[in-house]
């Protein structure tokens, strides 16, 4: 049985129009996006950040993004005039579509403290949902006081669980995150 292929971003991405005008487009509105997902993805928080994690990486990845052609990453100045004038809702929207695509059956929502952050203050806590077959984190949400079932139930209200089962740790095993789970449409 051969093994069910995912539709890349890019493929997403490509559906949002390009609000540039045609001349002067060197480079395609869902290569600079994707470039720009894989730069946040590997840590890069700012714009510039992003430009030159693409430019440290530009051999690894433009035959990838379909730019084997171009010699060199786009400047920095084309990527600003890019993202001021796309719709980021487009992205974000692409972005979904591509997760719910892309998911699978399986969600894992497990509560954490992370790691480091406890010095004088309690330690940072977060309610995490990662997608199983795509393994990547899909959200997270502060656990704000002590109540983690409402982190929770917080988290929940934004995730596609219409047909996924979703997996829990032993502490968020509770009736009110069941309820709430199905009522998203997960089976029971």
């Amino acid at each position: 049985m051969e093994a069910e292929k995912r539709k890349a971003l890019s493929s997403y991405l490509r559906d949002i129009r390009d609000p540039r005008r045609r001349q002067g487009r060197i480079y395609p509105l869902a290569s600079i996006l994707t470039m720009l997902t894989l730069a946040a993805v590997n840590g890069e928080s700012t714009l510039r950040g992003m430009w030159k994690w693409v430019e440290q990486h530009w051999e690894q990845i433009r035959d990838r993004l379909e730019l084997e052609w171009a010699e060199s990453p786009p400047q920095y100045g084309t990527l600003w005039n890019v993202m001021a004038r796309v719709e980021l809702r487009h992205v974000e929207e692409a972005v979904r579509r591509w997760l719910k695509d892309s998911l699978g059956e399986a969600i894992s929502v497990d509560a954490k403290s992370l790691r480091g952050s406890r010095r004088e203050l309690p330690a940072l806590s977060v309610v995490v949902a990662a997608g199983q077959k795509v393994q990547l984190v899909l959200a997270q949400e502060e656990v704000k006081g002590e109540n983690v079932i409402e982190a929770a139930l917080r988290l929940i209200q934004g995730l596609p669980l219409e047909g996924r089962v979703v997996t829990l740790d032993a502490g968020l095993n509770q009736r009110e995150i069941a309820d709430a789970i199905v009522k998203k449409g997960a089976p029971t």
